[in-house]
């Protein structure tokens, strides 16, 4: 049964968690807006020196006369030790002294865990009569991640990742209480992730062919003019979208010249987005014969048949401010539902749709805040209509385009406190008979504030985010609260909570009871 969060209780929950963050009574002040956060971290740092001064200076010889000859020979030793290690092994292979100085390799080995600490049943993938159980622990992995460099000559130079996991919890809870799309999707899998060569060809220019992720825009939170790499949706909002790109293959060429910046992109690959399957708890909760509408199976294959997509962007940045135009024809990063034929549920299909981008972003600094906008105009994206009147109102496609927009501000105060507001629109420009009705809403607001403190010398952030969806927060949302510490250089340890706020069943507001817990030990290499 789902809860029926308010908007209120949502904002006491985030303010609460929020309050935590922000700096102490006494370091409260509010910076003199007169100063840049360059000016301010200088004045705090001489600050400093004036209230530990003349200690430094009383200790110096004794802590000399008692570490003296000692750090100079750790600090070699470690270093040689690292030199050793890697070069034991290196050398041991063919070719060995040439890899050791034109080969890096690299990695991470980590163990996850999540508690869905509210029970709750989903209908199961393979058997709609049956019902599958989240609660408890639904996920217990071994992740596994390595990236290859090699230095290559003329300075180019190659990468390749490989990465995977394996997923404990569904042996451990039966994997017979799953269907089949849900163990293909979370139990276990291999992938790659970049794969290219990159290097100058031109003083000015440079070329990368291969697998690759680009970043457009600046929003942190939202996709506004970033319509090239598809993303991974299998848990929404556990993890940032910087983290949740696919890379695509492509030949980027990058040039500059000053201020000035271009890039050029053609993307002969179509790769979508990975979603959650039927019987996942994040599953789309809808009745028959809506439902059908979302059945069509999971496809994580590569496509190379289509004409190939373009794109292409222009930097230019300047002393405080800078401005980036975009433009591209590329594929919507998920399949767009399509029906052929008559009316009837099995009348549907999905497919790959080739959408127009034009936008614009740019950012302002000014002291310690910074203000960002994002705009792009979107054209033949697929949208779904009904018409009420029919016996069975099921829906059909017609092409609109969007005007999607988003300005954000941020503020970076003491202590590197970091406080970000953003506010995205996406509003349809579309023409409808009267007797048709939107599936979706004509103008759609999404919101974000996001704040971020480091402690401990900064080897913990502390990192609370807020969501929500609708100009009043009623179409639902959700809070992330997480902190990071690095334990050493190699080893570090994550953990949180995710709540999401209820809504009307559909989107993110359909995923209240699907709160939990989450921890992470990460080892780097």
């Amino acid at each position: 049964m789902r809860r029926s969060v308010s908007p209120g209780k949502l904002a006491i929950v985030v303010l609460t968690s929020f309050y935590g963050l922000l700096p102490a009574s006494g370091q409260a002040a509010e910076a003199d807006p007169s100063t840049t956060v360059a000016e301010r971290s200088q004045q705090e740092s001489e600050d400093l020196d004036d209230l530990i001064g003349g200690f430094e200076d009383e200790d110096e010889d004794l802590g000399d006369d008692l570490l003296g000859g000692f750090e100079d020979d750790l600090g070699d030793r470690a270093v040689d030790a690292d030199e050793t290690e890697t070069a034991s092994w290196m050398a041991a292979l063919p070719f060995g002294d040439v890899l050791e100085e034109r080969v890096d390799v690299s990695g991470s080995l980590s163990m996850g865990a999540e508690y869905s600490y509210l029970d709750h049943s989903v209908p199961h993938g393979d058997d709609p009569t049956d019902s599958t159980h989240w609660g408890g622990l639904t996920r217990l992995d071994l992740d596994g991640f390595l990236q290859l460099d090699v230095d290559l000559p003329h300075d180019w130079r190659a990468r390749g990742e490989v990465l995977g996991w394996y997923d404990f919890a569904y042996h451990i809870n039966g994997r017979g209480g799953y269907g089949n799309a849900v163990l293909d999707v979370y139990e276990w899998q291999v992938d790659t992730g970049e794969a290219y060569v990159s290097g100058p060809v031109h003083q000015n220019v440079s070329l990368t062919v291969g697998r690759k992720v680009v970043n457009w825009g600046r929003s942190d939170t939202f996709r506004v003019v970033d319509v090239v790499n598809p993303l991974d949706n299998k848990e929404p909002g556990l993890v940032d979208i910087e983290d949740l790109r696919r890379p695509l293959t492509m030949l980027k060429l990058d040039a500059t010249k000053g201020p000035w910046s271009g890039q050029f992109l053609l993307i002969p690959e179509f790769r979508y987005d990975r979603n959650p399957p039927r019987g996942s708890d994040f599953f789309p909760d809808v009745p028959p014969p809506q439902a059908a509408l979302f059945t069509s199976p999971i496809s994580g294959r590569s496509d190379f048949a289509e004409v190939p997509a373009i794109a292409a962007k222009a930097d230019a940045r300047f002393s405080g401010w800078d401005l980036s135009l975009y433009g591209g024809y590329v594929d919507e990063s998920g399949r767009v539902l399509d029906r052929r034929g008559p009316p009837s549920p099995t009348g549907y299909r999905r497919e790959a749709n080739r959408i127009g981008m034009l936008g614009a972003a740019g950012n302002v600094t000014r002291g310690a805040w910074l203000a960002k906008i994002e705009m792009a105009w979107l054209s033949d994206l697929r949208v779904l209509r009904v018409r009420p009147a029919d016996p069975v109102p099921l829906p059909f496609t017609v092409d609109n385009d969007r005007i999607d927009t988003m300005i954000g501000i941020e503020y970076y105060g003491r202590d590197d406190l970091t406080i970000a507001v953003e506010v995205v629109n996406r509003h349809l420009i579309q023409e409808r008979g009267s007797d048709e009705r939107q599936v979706v809403n004509r103008s759609r607001f999404e919101s974000s504030i996001r704040i971020t403190r480091p402690f401990f010398r900064e080897r913990m952030n502390v990192t609370a985010l807020a969501i929500g969806f609708g100009e009043r927060l009623q179409n639902g949302g959700l809070f992330r609260f997480s902190t990071d510490w690095e334990l050493t250089d190699a080893w570090k340890m994550e953990g949180g909570i995710l709540i999401f706020i209820g809504g009307p069943d559909e989107g993110i507001g359909a995923f209240d009871s699907n709160d939990r817990l989450y921890a992470e030990l990460k080892y780097s290499f």
